[in-house]
């Protein structure tokens, strides 16, 4: 559904699908049964939305997702925009970096290649990195804004041309390290 990995947490899944957990939809679904008036749908929604975006902000897991995504209701209430393989690789800052990827292959050395003494993490990597200048110059120039972590979410979500070039900035970026992993394990 979402192109995740086996490790992702579930709040992160659940986040990234824009779907409540399932006991947060079935309290929702019940309270609305029991009250049946026209508004209670949307107060329910509300309600729902009130209790996940809690469980997100205490939960211990997902924290680069989280920076990324702080608001639910933003990502749950878009009205544009799929996620993808690449794009998926950002927002959980799992897959060809190297920093993730020492989790599984100690002998790994996480340190950028072309950037002294940085490891290669999806923040460096999308943010920083001297390897991906042009294609952030690009997505940059697009924007008309500086790309960073605090607001990359609140631009895509600003309009459909905007996520599809971040989308593109994701491809270029996780196709690149996955082949230079490739050739690093050749």
């Amino acid at each position: 559904m979402i192109s995740g990995r086996p490790h992702v947490s579930y709040e992160t899944t659940y986040v990234l699908a824009s779907i409540p957990s399932l006991a947060l939809l079935t309290d929702e679904r019940s309270w609305t049964y029991l009250r049946r008036p026209e508004d209670a749908k949307e107060e329910e929604r509300l309600e729902t939305l009130r209790k996940w975006q809690g469980q997100w902000d205490r939960s211990t897991k997902g924290r680069w997702t989280h920076r990324l995504i702080p608001n639910i209701r933003e990502s749950v209430e878009r009205k544009h925009g799929e996620v993808n393989y690449q794009l998926i690789q950002l927002l959980f800052g799992h897959g060809y970096f190297k920093r993730h990827s020492q989790r599984y292959d100690k002998t790994i050395n996480a340190q950028c290649p072309t950037c002294p003494h940085m490891v290669v993490d999806p923040e460096h990597v999308f943010f920083h990195c001297l390897r991906f200048d042009e294609e952030r110059k690009r997505l940059n120039d697009h924007c008309q804004e500086e790309i960073r972590t605090e607001n990359i979410i609140g631009l895509m979500l600003t309009s459909e041309s905007n996520w599809q070039v971040v989308a593109s900035f994701a491809h270029a970026v996780v196709t690149r390290l996955k082949n230079e992993e490739i050739t690093r394990k050749r």
